[in-house]
């Protein structure tokens, strides 16, 4: 037995201290596997969450390098076997190694014992969804439609469905996991990459062009839409239609929002569409068993990419909803990781519109193995009620092309080819019996055990028969629907009911009507969904949906939110108004409010402030604010400077604070706004003086909570300059709050350039900088011709020393476009720049000698590399989190510090956007939309930009990361910075 120490989770009983030895049997009556010892011993090196136990069903030779599977409606397995991957090591061209498998439980055993080769001559096959008796499957370029019409088992129907899928990079990422939604879409994840996709059928059609983008099409009509989310390898709905994706660090993420949802409202600057539900990166904690190493012990120098005990290949999640395992375990999360031989469980938890998730075992995981060749990539429900797993069954998992050159060769990334297994995880009383399965075999499956089978508990038994009558589209069943939609016992089996009505144009007016007032907010949910699908001419059925503006569940007043602002007139004005005072802390909710505003934003805001007059909700002065940008973006100038000059004559509020601020944040992006717009409002002298003598004493009054203080401090840089100036100059002091400081250098900055430029590179202050507000000030100074003039000076000068800039950025202005700069930056950086850099890694190898402590290693650390990179939650978000780097040798470190460009991950290369007022930014792009862009900067600051003031947009190919940081380092510092790197910081798993 392997005897191990548990604890329990936070929604179960004790857990027994025992994990039992997993001996299941392995053949099926049909076929004996040959090597029957090899598969009891891969059975026996599983830990398993005790009650549950874990069977195979199919084995090599039976299957090979499983990747994906479904089941069609008579327990008829397909599996995409992914024989090929990984690419070539060499860069060739890939042979087309990959097949379909058909594999048939023949004896009834719930064993698989014949296989058909459905189809073959494939590249690399990832995801498979049965539909009308074929199967879809993506095999980037293509996604294919298959299907066998003569009933030998084999596919003589193949047919290209979409095309332009992009393969220009690796095996690893690539389009995949096609899954039908209740709107009758098939969904797929983007694989990071985009495409030109289009359907050879459909010539006539436009292609959708996209860097990197989840997306859908429709499987009768082939139309494809881009949608939220940009998942890598995994995507999964929920019962109630809520849709979940992953990538490699990224283990559970929530897709929020549609794009067609943020683009209803052209002037809402929102790009993001998803949340992380789970703890992510160094958060994202897993316990392997094994002694399997991540793609990071490969990879020393490409800092951040992998890290043991976290995260690093998350994939194949699915939201369990059967009850095969138990019912703690239903809207549970299941995430496979096969870098490190496991699958984790998490609960899944609301919170507001979106959800948090937690691992439900600490120190252990739901499924973990000590063979190393256990390699889980695929998760799904299955017949029964149980969990199906893909087991790729490799030595080596990772790609060659993330590990470098000099340590390909050494590993061995063909063994296990050929080799797979596919388990069914239950709980131990679980006993397959022919005669239970709900769809039998013969075809065509009537439709009473069909109807029979939406009512059912197990999730894939209503999937089945949801895809199947979805496929029929029979008119007349919409009785048995419409009993169904109202009086079914599942709320699960309710949701699918009203949506197959919908798609027979069946749903009557009565039936969404009380779908709106089910007692289960998922079904009121997917009611509103629906909702948005009929013409609401019904004074009823209208009335209902702006009553579910005041419903109890945060959620459903979300999805209310959206579809409340997508109704035309200005009757939708007041419940938008209701929920975003009740819901203003929520971001998506204040999101969701906004973009249903169109332009209606300034009847709103009367509105708005009548009900926020009599609540003191949190989030208010946010919402405030960001009504403010809104509609100071949107605005004609002539409605802006009525509506500031009544705002300023006001009283000075919090609310009203914030929203001047939002207000002039988006005058700054408004094409419309003169650049002295404030100058131009018919605002008397006295006002203006008051309001700057009442944002002094705001700035400093302690007693204030601190977000006031921050917009007050704001607001003083759109005053006429005097003042206003001598104040925010005074607030660059070491003993204000950093979110003071941050914004009194852009407050300055924005205010006068001429004297900001002077003030922030005084040598004095310049000194009493933290790296973070040294970081703004470059940010800031870099951007605006007027203020890299004063740079340039006080470099001249010595005020700042050259080795103070980046060496990205010492790069960028030594090929100015403006001959001052030019000449003056290539004086004063061209002896930093000169030489290689391995050659200066090779000057530094010494340190690699030298005794760190990694205790002074931390404030190096926090002055050196914290606005760019976090290390135990402290730091920032430019580049990668580095906390769980330790696990890399000490010269990986050192090499990545000095040579930066050695090897960049894709996400961090430098992006340099214009503006069309000639300003530059440097960062990486964080999320887009059609009308925004969202810049992370290499100083640390966020930038919304509107697409419209955008000039150009290039990618540099060159890190983020500077060179140089060895010439403000000594090389003391580099010891003990690579020793704080190296420090353990993390908690051990329990050991079996």
């Amino acid at each position: 037995m392997l005897l191990f120490s548990c604890q329990k989770g936070s929604d179960e009983k004790e857990i027994q201290p025992v994990f039992e030895r997993q001996e299941n049997p392995v053949n099926s009556f049909l076929y004996t596997y040959p090597d029957s010892a090899e598969l009891k011993a891969a059975l026996a090196a599983f830990q398993l969450e005790p009650g549950l136990q874990i069977d195979l069903i199919a084995a090599e030779p039976l299957v090979a390098d499983p990747a994906a599977f479904a089941f069609d409606e008579r327990g008829v397995m397909y599996v995409a076997e992914n024989t090929g991957y990984p690419d070539p090591m060499d860069g060739s061209a890939a042979e087309n190694l990959g097949k379909i498998a058909r594999l048939e439980d023949r004896d009834g055993d719930g064993k698989y014992d014949y296989r058909t080769v459905f189809a073959d001559d494939l590249g690399y096959p990832n995801g498979i969804l049965p539909w009308k008796g074929g199967v879809f499957v993506t095999c980037a370029p293509h996604l294919y439609y298959l299907k066998d019409t003569n009933g030998n088992g084999k596919a003589d129907v193949r047919e290209i469905v979409l095309t332009g899928f992009d393969t220009s990079r690796t095996a690893q990422i690539r389009v995949s996991h096609p899954i039908l939604g209740l709107d009758g879409w098939i969904y797929l994840t983007s694989g990071l990459t985009g495409g030109d996709v289009y359907a050879p059928s459909r010539p006539d059609t436009k292609p959708l062009i996209f860097t990197s983008s989840d997306s859908r099409f429709h499987p009768e009509t082939l139309d494809v839409e881009l949608t939220g989310g940009k998942s890598q390898f995994g995507l999964a709905f929920d019962a109630f239609g809520r849709r979940f994706g992953t990538s490699n660090r990224h283990p559970l993420q929530h897709i929020v929002l549609e794009t067609e949802q943020l683009d209803q409202n052209p002037n809402l600057l929102r790009t993001s569409t998803i949340q992380n539900v789970s703890p992510v990166e160094s958060e994202a904690l897993v316990f392997p068993i094994s002694s399997s190493v991540t793609t990071a012990a490969y990879i020393p120098k490409l800092m951040g990419r992998s890290h043991d005990g976290t995260f690093t290949s998350a994939c194949g999640t699915l939201i369990y909803q059967s009850m095969g395992l138990s019912k703690m375990h239903q809207g549970n999360a299941f995430i496979c990781e096969p870098a490190q031989n496991l699958v984790q469980r998490q609960k899944l938890e609301k919170e507001g519109a979106s959800f948090s998730s937690s691992r439900v075992h600490d120190g252990w995981e739901f499924l973990s193995s000590t063979d190393t060749w256990f390699n889980p990539v695929f998760l799904a429900h299955g017949p029964r009620g149980a969990l199906y797993l893909a087991d790729m069954y490799r030595k080596i998992i990772d790609h060659p092309s993330y590990v470098p050159e000099e340590a390909r060769e050494k590993l061995d990334f063909s063994s296990g080819k050929n080799k797979g297994r596919i388990y069914r995880v239950s709980n131990q009383s679980f006993h397959y019996q022919e005669l239970d399965f709900v769809f039998p075999k013969k075809d065509p499956v009537s439709l009473p055990e069909t109807l029979q089978a939406l009512t059912s508990t197990d999730a894939w038994s209503r999937e089945t028969a949801f895809r199947l009558l979805l496929e029929a589209k029979p008119k007349e069943i919409s009785p048995e629907l419409k009993s169904l939609a109202t009086g079914a016992s599942l709320p699960e089996t309710r949701v699918r009911a009203l949506w197959l009505l919908q798609h027979l144009t069946a749903l009557e007016e009565s039936t969404l009507l009380a779908a709106l007032k089910d007692p289960d907010p998922g079904v009121r949910e997917q009611a509103l969904q629906l909702a948005q699908l009929h013409q609401l001419t019904a004074s009823s059925l209208q009335n209902q949906l702006f009553l579910m503006a005041e419903d109890s569940d945060p959620r459903v007043r979300f999805v209310a939110a959206l579809v409340i602002g997508g109704q035309p007139g200005s009757s939708k004005l007041l419940p938008l108004a209701q929920i975003a005072v009740r819901d203003a802390a929520d971001p998506w909710l204040r999101t969701a409010v906004l973009s249903g505003l169109s332009d209606q934003s300034l009847q709103f805001l009367p509105i708005l402030d009548s009900l926020a007059a009599k609540s003191t909700g949190n989030g208010l002065k946010t919402l405030f604010g960001d009504l403010g940008e809104l509609l100071g973006g949107s605005l004609s100038f002539i409605d802006s400077k009525k509506l500031v000059s009544g705002y300023l004559e006001r009283k000075n509020t919090a609310n009203g604070l914030f929203f001047l601020a939002g207000m002039f944040q988006g005058l700054d992006k408004n094409p419309e706004s003169p650049e002295a717009y404030l100058n131009s409002l018919p605002l008397p002298e006295k006002v203006q003086q008051e309001w700057i003598a009442e944002l002094s004493e705001t700035v400093t009054l302690e007693t204030l909570p601190l977000d006031q203080r921050v917009q007050a401090t704001a607001l003083l840089g759109y005053f006429p300059k005097g003042p206003s100036e001598t104040i925010l100059a005074g607030l660059l002091a070491p003993y204000q709050p950093i979110e003071i400081q941050l914004a009194a250098v852009r407050a300055l900055s924005r205010l006068n350039p001429t004297q900001a430029g002077k003030v922030l590179t005084q040598a004095e202050k310049w000194k009493s900088y933290t790296p973070q507000v040294k970081a703004a000030v470059l940010n800031e100074l870099l951007q605006d011709p007027v203020l890299l003039e004063q740079l340039i000076v006080a470099l001249e000068a010595g005020d700042i020393a050259p080795s103070a800039i980046p060496s990205t950025t010492r790069q960028s202005l030594m090929k100015s476009k403006n001959e001052r700069v030019r000449i003056a930056a290539n004086k004063l950086f061209d002896p930093m720049e000169e030489g290689g850099r391995m050659q200066v890694y090779e000057q530094y190898s010494g340190v690699l000698e030298m005794e760190g402590n990694g205790l002074n290693g931390k404030p190096v650390f926090m002055t050196h590399c914290s606005v760019c990179h976090s290390h135990s939650g402290e730091g920032g978000q430019v580049g990668p989190d580095l906390t769980g780097i330790n696990n890399q040798p000490a010269s990986a470190l050192l090499l990545h510090t000095l040579v930066p460009n050695y090897e960049i991950l894709p996400d961090y290369q430098t992006v340099l956007v214009e503006t069309v007022a000639g300003k530059q930014l440097t960062g990486r792009i964080m999320a887009e939309s059609a009308h925004s862009l969202s810049l992370k900067t290499t100083f640390g600051t966020d930038e919304t930009l509107p697409r419209d003031r955008i000039a150009n947009i290039e990618t540099t190919g060159t890190s983020l990361m500077p060179d140089g940081l060895e010439q403000n380092m000594s090389r003391q510092d580099l010891a003990d910075l690579i020793a704080f790197l190296k420090q353990k910081n993390r908690p051990e798993a329990v050991s079996p």
